[in-house]
């Protein structure tokens, strides 16, 4: 018998990829591909036992049956033909499948409040710490975007922020109610990034605000290098790290791209406004 050759669309063969995947062992791959290669060559039935008693493994019954029907159903094997090309380019596939690296974990962290007895404290990964961690982690770009922020908020971020602008990494403040407004709380943490003569040459600081609807952000949003973020109902003032109850995620796969790419289009949005700031008083570039 002679091999022959054939078509398959990349939809069959990634399916065709994904069931050796998941029904063989990495290191007994190419094992199985040899299997069936003898099977068909030795004039042998292609057949969910018949490849159980060859390969050198222990195959379970649902593993062969799940290999042998899909390369039946896709054409690339049976009694009469083997499709050897599409065959091996279907284990490839798998290879590569098994091979590839676990995406990473998101996180969910909490702050809890301590005086409430009701709530496990350990049911969640603590917020103020992942949030350092997170912030410390930055190498090239930091985001901060808080609709609100505390300077007692600031002194617990601070040695976090210097440890990102020591790395080098640019950092972009992003709230609202600076040149407006008549609570000042953002404005002492604004002024507290100002005065800190080692993030102030890293930090440009945004306002964002729709001066005729009034629209602006309720969002909460840390960003490291678009590559791990933090998302969730945490302000950044000290009661929303460390006395509310608050909830979010940080994420380290492709969701941190998103939000990072979301943020660079409201940084360029005719809603938001550069700020510089005098001693007492704040004005859009």
């Amino acid at each position: 018998m002679n091999p022959t050759s054939t078509t398959i669309t990349s939809d069959a063969l990634l399916e065709t990829s994904q069931i050796l995947a998941e029904s063989v062992p990495a290191g007994e791959l190419e094992s199985v591909r040899a299997s069936l290669e003898y099977l068909y060559y030795a004039d042998r039935a292609v057949r969910p036992n018949s490849l159980q008693e060859v390969v050198p493994f222990d195959l379970s019954t649902t593993a062969a049956e799940n290999i042998v029907y899909q390369l039946i159903i896709e054409n690339i094997i049976d009694d009469d033909n083997l499709h050897v090309e599409v065959l091996r380019s279907a284990f490839v596939g798998a290879h590569l499948l098994t091979t590839q690296e676990e995406p990473p974990e998101n996180t969910i962290v909490a702050t809890i409040p301590y005086d409430d007895p009701s709530l496990d404290h350990g049911m969640f990964e603590p917020l103020h710490g992942n949030l350092l961690e997170l912030i410390r982690s930055a190498e090239n770009n930091l985001v901060l975007m808080s609709p609100f922020l505390s300077e007692r908020a600031y002194e617990r971020l601070r040695p976090a922020l210097h440890t990102a602008a020591a790395n080098g990494a640019r950092i972009k403040l992003i709230t609202h109610s600076l040149t407006y407004g008549d609570k000042d709380y953002n404005r002492e943490f604004v002024r507290a990034v100002r005065d800190d003569e080692r993030l102030a040459p890293n930090t440009t600081t945004y306002e964002y605000i729709n001066d005729e609807t009034w629209t602006t952000f309720h969002a909460k949003i840390v960003i490291a290098d678009g590559r791990s973020a933090y998302l969730g109902t945490a302000n950044l003032t000290h009661t929303g790290l460390g006395d509310n109850l608050e909830l979010g995620v940080i994420f380290r796969d492709d969701t941190s791209t998103r939000l990072d790419t979301l943020v660079g289009a409201l940084c360029e949005s005719d809603f938001s406004h550069e700020i510089s700031s005098s001693r007492e008083s704040f004005h859009r570039c």
